[in-house]
């Protein structure tokens, strides 16, 4: 009996541990004006892409990966808000790659993803950490500053307000 209740209980924790923070919501983060979308990434193709040429649009930047439910779940909202606020609105996708670049290019292609993908590198990871959970999306106004970081799935709604909010 005392074994079950351990083996249960060590369960129970590792199952949290795998869990992150899926549905909470961080607060505002500021970053100095040294780090304002000032980084790059790479694309699938290996192609560098400086996030300072979407300066002065609203920017949502989604870090995930492949193999994530919610992140995959999110991605068609994603792709029609990308259709709906075009010029307005940059959205780029981030994507840890774990499995590489073809996966993740691979992947891009079966959902359809019209918005610029690339790599999560060290560069994004030092404007904005590195995520505990995925997806996580960072709402940034047109002045360069995160607004918002959210953390799990939304419906296509939230953005649309947060958006609107920033314009």
């Amino acid at each position: 009996m005392k074994t079950l209740l351990s083996l249960a209980l060590a369960t129970m924790m590792l199952a949290s541990i795998g869990c992150g923070q899926s549905g909470s919501k961080q607060a505002a983060v500021k970053v100095d004006d040294a780090k304002k979308l000032n980084f790059t990434y790479k694309t699938t193709a290996g192609e560098t892409v400086d996030a300072r040429q979407y300066y002065g649009k609203v920017v949502l930047v989604d870090v995930w990966d492949t193999w994530c439910g919610p992140c995959r779940k999110g991605i068609p909202h994603l792709i029609d808000l990308y259709n709906e606020y075009q010029g307005k609105v940059e959205i780029v996708g981030l994507a840890f790659a774990r499995e590489g670049a073809p996966k993740v290019q691979a992947f891009s292609d079966q959902m359809k993803i019209n918005y610029p993908v690339g790599i999560f590198g060290d560069e994004a990871a030092q404007v904005f950490g590195r995520p505990r959970s995925i997806p996580t999306l960072f709402i940034i106004g047109k002045d360069g500053e995160i607004a918002e970081t959210v953390v799990g799935y939304r419906p296509k709604e939230f953005f649309e307000q947060k958006i609107q909010s920033l314009l």
